[in-house]
């Protein structure tokens, strides 16, 4: 019987020295493979560390695109770039966020060209008129939205819309028909020449009247105005024959069946502080 249990204790003794050694061969793997992790971390972090305080990587140059109202030097004071910041640590969408706090910007884009270059792209938006509220004058986009009030420095040569905002609420509806019938005026060519629009003046009742600079006034109501505008081709023929366009007249375009044409002697209205030669109030 003892030697049945030697051999059976030799052999236990066996398989626990092969699990130990196979234990020993497992930590020795998982010693050496963290320890090439932790070497190829700290040579990373040397590389990485080694990048960002190199000089070729600094910014020499920041290139500004897009500018038309605003000019470089105010979109470089709005992006705060430090002297010789790298190029790789850089946060362009910080940089975006401070341009965007100015209201003339619309969209704003950086890039980064290798090894030293910062590219700004912006976006304007385009004012295509001046809206009368509160007291002031606000600049208005092709959306009809008013995204800056009128200051001393501002000199836009835009028409005024008048009438479209009562008791502290704008006609959002008449804005746009504004807006639109100025953007067609921009490049219509199949109506006779009116002069420069100064002012379009909104009524809830009446609809929109127009007021050029060479002293017409077209009442133009609330729809069909391309149509409407058409329809002075003859009119503005006649009045030039009658030597009737230099005078101050009120042309009715309302009713389909005719044109009222009234002379008025009327004087120039004021003009707002601050606003342009071509506004009117």
């Amino acid at each position: 019987m003892k030697k049945p249990f030697r051999l059976r204790f030799e052999a236990k003794k066996n398989r626990l020295k092969r699990h130990a050694d196979e234990v020993l061969r497992e930590i020795g793997r998982a010693l050496l493979l963290t320890g090439g992790i932790a070497a190829v971390t700290a040579l990373l972090l040397f590389g990485f560390d080694l990048t960002i305080r190199s000089s070729t990587l600094s910014i020499r140059e920041t290139v500004v695109r897009g500018c038309k109202e605003l000019t470089e030097k105010d979109i470089l004071t709005l992006a705060a770039i430090r002297p010789a910041a790298n190029i790789l640590t850089l946060n362009p969408d910080a940089i975006a966020r401070r341009i965007r706090t100015n209201p003339w910007i619309r969209e704003v884009f950086i890039g980064r060209e290798f090894p030293d270059r910062l590219v700004i792209v912006i976006r304007e938006r385009k004012a295509v008129a001046l809206l009368q509220k509160q007291g002031g004058l606000y600049l208005l986009d092709s959306n009809g939205a008013p995204f800056k009030r009128m200051e001393s420095g501002d000199e836009p040569n835009l028409p005024v819309l008048t009438g479209l905002v009562r008791e502290g609420i704008t006609d959002e509806a008449l804005v746009m028909k504004s807006i639109a019938l100025l953007i067609y005026l921009a490049d219509a060519k199949d109506i006779p020449a009116i002069g420069a629009v100064s002012e379009v003046h909104g009524n809830e009742t009446f609809g929109l009247s127009l007021f050029t600079e060479t002293g017409l006034c077209l009442q133009l109501g609330f729809d069909g105005y391309e149509n409407k505008l058409k329809r002075l081709i003859p009119v503005m023929a006649d009045l030039d024959r009658k030597n009737m366009k230099t005078g101050f007249l009120l042309i009715d375009l309302n009713d389909p069946t005719k044109i009222n044409v009234q002379q008025r002697n009327i004087l120039e209205p004021a003009r707002p502080v601050g606003a342009g030669k071509r506004y009117r109030m």
